[in-house]
C-alpha cells in the first residue's frame, strides 16, 4: 500500500483489530496508485453498486463457567441433589473416596482417586420434605433423613448424614469458580 507511512500503521492496526488483512483493506483501490490519489466516489444521486455483505460479527467467546445454581450453600446443596446435571456439573473432575477394605481379619482405609465421571457415592436425593437416600438400586427412601452441614475454612462445607444404625455417608464440597463442587468421599462407609 502506497500511503505516507504516519497512516500506514495505524490502519494496519486497525483492521487487525477487528479481523480484516490488508488485502480486505477500504483503500485497495489506492495501492500502486499516486501518494495524491482519492478514491472514486459515485456521483451524487447515484445509487451505490451493491457491496459486498460486511463481515460477520466475531463469534462470541466461550461461554463462561455456568451460573452457580445458588448464592448460599444450603440451596446449592438442595440443587445438587435434586438434579443430576447439576451434580455432573459440579463434580470435580477427581474426587477422593475413603474406604474400608478387608484385610485378613482386620479392615484398613484406602484413599483413591476416582474419576469424577464415574463417581457413584453421592446417594442422597431432595424433594420437598427434606433430603432422602437413594439406594444402589435407585430407590428413593420415603423417610427424609438428617443431613449435617459444617462450614469448613475457605469456604468449604463438610456434608454428613446417619442412615439407620450404621449406616450414612459424609462429603466435601470445595468452593471453585464462584460455586461449590464435591471434590471428597472422605469417611469411609461401612464395608
Amino acid at each position: 500500500m502506497n500511503l505516507p507511512r504516519f497512516l500506514t500503521i495505524p490502519l494496519t492496526l486497525a483492521l487487525a483489530a477487528c479481523g480484516a488483512s490488508q488485502s480486505d483493506s477500504p483503500f485497495k483501490e489506492l495501492e500502486g496508485a499516486s501518494p495524491n490519489a482519492v478514491a472514486a466516489t459515485p456521483p451524487v444521486g447515484a445509487t451505490p453498486a451493491a457491496s459486498a455483505p460486511a463481515a460477520a460479527a466475531p463469534a462470541p467467546a466461550p461461554a463462561a463457567a455456568a451460573a452457580c445454581p445458588a448464592q448460599g450453600f444450603d440451596d446449592f446443596l438442595k440443587a445438587y441433589a435434586r438434579d443430576p446435571q447439576t451434580k455432573a456439573r459440579y463434580t470435580l473432575p477427581t474426587v477422593k473416596v475413603v474406604d474400608l477394605v478387608d484385610v485378613g481379619e482386620d479392615t484398613q482405609q484406602r484413599t483413591e482417586q476416582v474419576p469424577g465421571k464415574d463417581y457413584t457415592g453421592f446417594n442422597l436425593a431432595y424433594r420437598d420434605d427434606g433430603f432422602h437416600v437413594v439406594d444402589s438400586a435407585g430407590a428413593v427412601d420415603p423417610k427424609p433423613v438428617a443431613v449435617e452441614v459444617k462450614a469448613e475454612p475457605a469456604d468449604a462445607y463438610f456434608v454428613r448424614y446417619q442412615y439407620g444404625m450404621s449406616e450414612g455417608n459424609s462429603y466435601r464440597f470445595v468452593r471453585q469458580d464462584g460455586c461449590w463442587f464435591l471434590a471428597e468421599d472422605p469417611e469411609p462407609s461401612a464395608p
